[in-house]
């Protein structure tokens, strides 16, 4: 690992900084990192957990001599995977550092208000089920009535995919029909689940 890569990496973390309040340096545990060396190609270039560490560090100690306050935050490898398969996320350092900003952000005392999207294949094949979708009339209506309300919302704001189907089964447990409140709160329960597991700022 060199000295511009380190670089590259501050460059990423300063541009995301001005899209979120704390900028955040994603950590997993030294026992997992094996298994996330599996998972995130960038992990291959460390020799090891300690080398990986210390290159973390850096990065926290460079950006903080950038005038930015970043913060080593610690995460569960599983929630990461979890929260990279349901936004479509890359298998990088940026996407675990990007998942580290999130779930420092879910623990702020101003946490943000979870929205919930839907893919338009859901929308198309489960509509039916789903009482919000009923009066729209297309996924670009529902698109553009989802952005309005995120808009009107102000900040702090994050947007989390769901899987409709996990959706209408957590509603069916609860003996609830589903709303658009019910979505976005089931949105931002399963947010809270898979951020709960981050240890904290190490």
């Amino acid at each position: 690992m060199d000295i511009s890569d380190l670089e590259s990496k501050r460059a990423a973390l300063v541009e995301s900084a001005a899209r979120v309040r704390n900028s955040a340096i994603g950590l997993v545990a030294e026992r997992e990192f094996a298994r996330a060396r599996a998972h995130i190609a960038d992990l291959a270039g460390y020799i090891d957990y300690a080398d990986w560490l210390d290159a973390r560090e850096g990065l926290q100690i460079g950006l903080s001599m950038a005038g930015i306050d970043a913060a080593i935050v610690r995460v569960d490898l599983s929630s990461f995977l979890e929260w990279r398969d349901l936004t479509g996320a890359s298998s990088d350092e940026r996407a675990l550092d990007a998942f580290a900003a999130v779930a420092l952000n879910m623990r702020n005392a101003r946490a943000p208000k979870v929205f919930a999207i839907v893919s338009e294949f859901d929308f198309a094949t489960r509509s039916l089920e789903v009482a919000p979708f009923a009066g729209r009339r297309d996924y670009r209506g529902w698109a553009r009535h989802r952005r309005a309300k995120t808009i009107a919302a102000g900040s702090p704001v994050e947007r989390l995919p769901v899987r409709l189907d996990s959706f209408i089964e957590w509603c069916a447990c609860l003996r609830q029909r589903p709303s658009e409140a019910a979505l976005d709160r089931y949105a931002q329960l399963l947010l809270e689940h898979l951020t709960s597991d981050a240890a904290g700022s190490a």
